[in-house]
This record gives C-alpha cells, structure tokens and sequence, in this order.
C-alpha cells in the first residue's frame, strides 16, 4: 500500500500546507514594537480579516495563550452586566461554564448541557442574555452547520470559541460579536498565539460597562470603560514569539493566494467525502457523531464490533493506542487518538492543510492496523 506523504493527522498543532517551509528568522531579535514590527502585525491581522471575511467595522487583535486566552479575555472583560447562558458540550466548553460560575462567579447561570458526543439544545438558549458557546468542538467532533439559530435582533452579546471552525467553516460572522481562535488548527500556525474578534456590539458593551473585579493585565482589553484600541492596531498585550508571527504570516499568504475562507472549506468538504465514502465501503468503523450536527474537519470514529463495544473504556484505549502506534510505526499516521478527558475513540483532523490524497492513502493503513489489533486482541 502506498503512504500518505504527510502522516500527521493531529487535531492541533496541525500539518502544515503542503508549500510550507520553515520561517526564515528575519524578525528573530527585533521588538514586536519595532516599526518594522508593528508593520508586519498589522500585516497579519488585515490578511486574518481579508482570508476569513470579517465585516469591515469588526475589530481583530492578536493575544497570547492561544484560544484560552482569548476566551478568557472576552468573559473576564464582557461579562457581568446581563445573565448568562452557557451551551456546555464538550472539554472546553465545560472549561468556560466552570469559570463562569465558580471563578467569574455571574449571577444567573444557565448551562445548557450536553453528553459526549451530542449538540447542547439551542432551543434553550435565550438570546435577551448573553451565550457563550463552542462553535465546533474539537475534544467531540460536535460542531454546528451554521448559525442560523442566533437571531440578528438579540439583546445580549454572543461570545464564541471558535478554535477550530476558524480557517475550516465559512459562517456568518456578523451573528457573533466577540470570538476567539487559534493559530494551531485551521491553517496549521504554532501554538501559543491567537486572535480575538469584536463585533460593533461588543465594543459599546466594553465603552459602556465596567466589571465588578479586578481583571488581570493579560486579558484586559478595556480600562475604566476605554477600549484599548492599540490591541486592534498591532500593538500586542505580551510579547509574542516574532518566529510564530512569521509562520502563521506564511500559512495566510498561502490561504489568501488558494482564495480565503470559501476555498478553504472546500477543501475540508473534499477531505471529508473521502472519509465517508471509505465509511461506506468497510466495516470496521462508523462516524462517532450524528450526521446532523457533525464536524466535517474534524473525524471521530468508533469501532463497530461487539467485542469491542463490550469492553471497558480502559481497554478501549489501550486497543485504539495499539492502532495508532502501528500507524506510528509504519509512518503513515500520527496523532489520532481522541481526546483523553472523553470517551474512547479515533480523531482525524481533516481540516484545508490536510491533503485528499494523502487522506485516500492512510485510511487502507487503518484498517490494517485495527485488523492487526484485533488479531492481537479478540
């Protein structure tokens, strides 16, 4: 059988575009508030604007810490002033809800939850309060196909963790007002920075609403009712690593040049055609996730036999780890093992770095690799 030429099917950080190279280190050594520095910021939050159709009037500013610290800018800033309803869905989500409730402490919570691997029922959700919700999880593969539940007349703020839909999904941006993403999944960027995205909405809360805590430097996006619009224009909170700069600066020029979000996920809907119809012609897999609230860019699997399904989630692990390795051990897939806080199961991320082919050449190997298990273990 033939191997991929990219094995890594990790769901962040993710493979690389096929036409990567690695960052030259031109910036390596200068101040991200050099001139030079400044300029190149800037540079990279108009093309994150220009790849993923962000309105005009939306603010974007680069944060540390990835996706959790830009959500946890947004709830310790935005929060407060109205009630809350939290969608609680998956690893992070539940993450947020926690902090809301027991570190933010806001009055009138309501979690809107749901088991793994299910959707939280957005009939629930009242849009007079602020929500605070997953748009597609990358822990369960639970994702929502679009945002047509959100209503444009809401009196509340919707504040969105967008990990890893951003540079995946084409949705509608103006039915989100703050959202946070990271580098690490869509396009294939270095860990450790992201961005976060306010809506005219959002920014009037910030100018009009002061919080009653004391919120730490690291996620303090306004002061005493100010926006810090410097945030917006280049000039970053913390230091960032200016080699993480120059790589994510890289993946959006090649995201820009193949034709922004809209090629992008036409790429996620090719790679996921491939793995259903391998779905359909075998039968040792099945889709972990109901069709209907499915992420196509991120692929759990389960395994159908019986005698698998008898096990305990302790020996379905040490099963799937033994398939991942001999994987491993062939180079012809890293990284797929699903989330540990969940339950057992097969990750692929098939997210626009990920090619077809390479796709269409790894799936044979999965199935040699569970049927060698199997051998091993039934």
């Amino acid at each position: 059988m033939e191997k991929p030429l990219n094995a890594r099917f990790s769901s962040g950080p993710c493979a690389k575009h096929r036409n990567w190279i690695a960052p030259s280190g031109k910036f390596v050594g200068r101040s991200h508030r050099s001139s030079e520095g400044i300029k190149f910021i800037q540079e990279i939050i108009r093309l994150q604007k220009k790849v993923l159709a962000i309105p005009e009037d939306y603010f974007l500013g680069i944060v540390n810490a990835s996706t959790t610290g830009g959500i946890e800018a947004l709830m310790w800033s935005l929060l407060g002033e109205k009630p809350v309803d939290a969608l609680a869905q998956c690893v992070f989500s539940n993450h947020w809800a926690n902090d809301i409730v027991n570190e933010l402490k806001i009055p009138h919570v309501n979690l809107i939850k749901a088991d793994f691997p299910e959707r939280a029922d957005v009939s629930r959700v009242n849009f007079n309060k602020d929500v605070v919700f997953c748009l597609s999880s990358t822990t369960s593969g639970v994702s929502f196909e679009d945002l047509n539940w959100i209503p444009s007349n809401r009196q509340g703020l919707i504040i969105c963790d967008a990990a890893s839909a951003v540079f995946a999904m084409d949705f509608d941006w103006t039915k989100l007002d703050a959202v946070a993403f990271s580098w690490q999944k869509g396009i294939g960027g270095e860990a450790g920075l992201g961005s976060i995205v306010l809506s005219p909405r959002a920014v009037s809360r910030l100018e009009s609403y002061k919080p009653d805590r004391p919120i730490p430097k690291i996620f303090r996006i306004a002061e005493n009712k100010k926006i810090n619009f410097s945030l917006f224009n280049g000039y970053m909170i913390n230091t960032p690593s200016m080699i993480c700069l120059e790589d994510f600066s890289d993946n959006l020029i090649w995201a820009d040049r193949l034709g922004g979000i809209k090629s992008l996920a036409q790429r996620v809907e090719q790679n996921y055609n491939v793995v259903k119809g391998w779905i359909s012609r075998q039968n040792v897999f099945r889709f972990l996730v109901d069709e209907k609230y499915r992420a196509h860019h991120i692929v759990c699997l389960d395994v159908v036999q019986d005698v698998y399904q008898s096990m305990s989630d302790e020996n379905k692990w040490k099963f799937l780890t033994k398939i991942v390795k001999i994987c491993e051990k062939e180079n012809v897939g890293f990284d797929f093992l699903g989330h540990i806080q969940t339950k057992p199961h097969l990750r692929i991320w098939t997210g626009p770095t990920i090619d077809h082919k390479d796709l269409e050449k790894f799936l044979p190997w999965l199935e040699f690799a569970y049927n060698k298990t199997a051998a091993e273990c039934f």
